[in-house]
Order: structure tokens, then sequence, then C-alpha cells
């Protein structure tokens, strides 16, 4: 159970959607049936079921279907289709380290333009008397329309300070290959920002500097240059290359809605080909 952020196209806030979803157990062959109500700037209602296939889990329908990867202890990245809504949505959603809360990060689509993204963040319920967690802080989309930072005062993954925690490694066949410290430093320079990393990805040692109007951000010059698009200043979703190696990375991030961490999910790639990955939760300490 949990309340998420909706945001349009153009990324300006759209309103809050309160997001409930039982699981139940279906049969003893690893699938499960998935029961949704999702009331927001958009409506959804229905049951679904998914197979388990333990590398990976099919959506069966008929409320959604498609495919998702099964990449690490408490992490799936999803590619699957909402008949209903007529949308294709790109998907990832990370247990925290606390094993009770989730985060995620939804690119919800129509042909290859964005309708909307939705960052989650979840408050698993074992039982259901256990206590409900409380309402998150109302946000006014109107209120909050012109402002990127949809009213926090500032751009959560954009701020100065360190990112840091480990982040795990998997090869191309989503094998596990190790974990090892990461850290993403930010410090703002005139009207960019510098951007340090540091650790277990594979692009160790780099630094390049990111404009951003707050609703984007982009790197026009350095040793790694892309751009991506910011979502209340807490979801970014975005391609980077990394041209001396040959390689383009996805990077896709949300942080919580306190801004004390993030989940990260890395996807690196030689032309269509993919070669690996990095991904876990970052903790943040302001500069």
């Amino acid at each position: 159970m949990g309340a998420a952020e909706v945001y349009g196209s153009d990324g300006r806030f759209a309103g809050m959607g309160r997001d409930t979803r039982s699981v139940k157990a279906d049969d003893q062959a690893g699938r499960v049936t998935v029961e949704v109500e999702f009331d927001g700037p958009f409506s959804l209602a229905g049951v679904y079921t998914i197979a388990d296939h333990g590398s990976h889990r099919i959506y069966e329908g008929p409320l959604n279907i498609g495919h998702a990867e099964v990449l690490g202890d408490g992490l799936v990245a999803a590619h699957n289709y909402w008949p209903d809504l007529g949308l294709s949505q790109r998907f990832f959603l990370m247990v925290l380290p606390d094993g009770s809360r989730q985060l995620s990060l939804a690119l919800l689509s129509r042909g290859d333009r964005l309708q909307w993204t939705v960052l989650g963040e979840y408050q698993r319920q074992m039982d259901p008397s256990d206590p409900v967690p409380p309402p998150m802080a109302p946000m006014d989309p109107e209120a909050t329309r012109g402002d990127p930072a949809a009213g926090r005062g500032e751009l959560l993954l954009l701020r100065p300070g360190r990112w840091s925690g480990r982040l795990h490694r998997l090869d191309a066949d989503g094998n596990p290959t190790g974990s090892a410290d990461y850290t993403e430093t930010v410090a703002a320079v005139g009207n960019s920002w510098e951007v340090k990393l540091s650790g277990a990805d594979y692009s160790p040692g780099l630094s390049f500097a990111l404009r951003s109007d707050g609703w984007t951000a982009w790197a026009s010059a350095g040793a790694l240059m892309g751009s991506g698009d910011l979502s209340g200043g807490r979801g970014f979703s975005g391609q980077f290359h990394l041209l001396s190696e040959g390689l383009r990375v996805w990077r896709r991030e949300v942080s919580s809605r306190d801004g004390t961490l993030k989940a990260v999910l890395h996807i690196w790639y030689r032309g269509e080909q993919r070669l690996g990955a990095a991904y876990g939760a970052l903790a943040f300490l302001p500069a």
C-alpha cells in the first residue's frame, strides 16, 4: 500500500495516486494473482496473474500483460502493457534494505510518446491487521505546476552532497559479478552541476558537468555525455554515452520522498547489445 506521484508528459506534477495492490498465491507453481486499484490523474482497476519462472516473470493479463526480469533480490525490471489504458510501461521496482519499503519508477507511453511518469513509494503490509501507513501530505497540482521541484524547494536528485552505498553488478546474462562501494558527489559550479563517480559501475573515476532547467538535465561535453528527464526532482530517466569505450548507459533513479536515499538501476549497452547492469540503494549526505 502506498502513494504515487504522477507527472505528465511535460514533467509537471499532475496529482497524487493512491495505489493499492493485494497479492495472493494462486497455485503451487509460482503463479500469483494481483488485484490492483489505482486512483489518481488516471484510474485503473482489475486483476492479473503473474507466472514466476525464477529469472523472469510473465504477466498473463487480463489487466496487465508483459515480461519482467528479476535482476536481483528485491529488484524487478519490466516491459509490459495495460490494455485498458492503451499504454506501454517501462518499470522498475526495488525493495529497500529495510525489507518493508519499495521504490518504483514507471514510464507510461503510447507508442514512443511519454504520457505519464509514476514515482511510487510503498509500505508492505504482511497482515490486514497491521497498522495502515499514514497518508502522504497532499500536494496541489495547481500550486506546483510551475515548480520543477514540486514544492520541495530543491531537486532531490540534483543538489550539493554525496550519494553513497553498495552497487551490485550483473553481466550480460544477468549473473551477479560482485558488488562494491559506490559514490556520486554533486557540487554546484557556476550555472551547472559537477558530478563525480567512483566505484562499482562501468564508469568508475569519471566526472562530468550537468546543466538543468529543472525539468530535464543534460551534459554537453565531457567523459560521459547525454540527457534525461526529471520528475519532481526525485525521478530521473535518461541515456548517457561513454564515447571512449563505445558504451551507452540507461540511468534510472528514484529517491524517497524525504530525499534521504535513492534506488538506482543503470543498464549498460554497446549498440543494442546489453553488456551488464549495476543497481542498489544509495544514501544521501548533504554537502
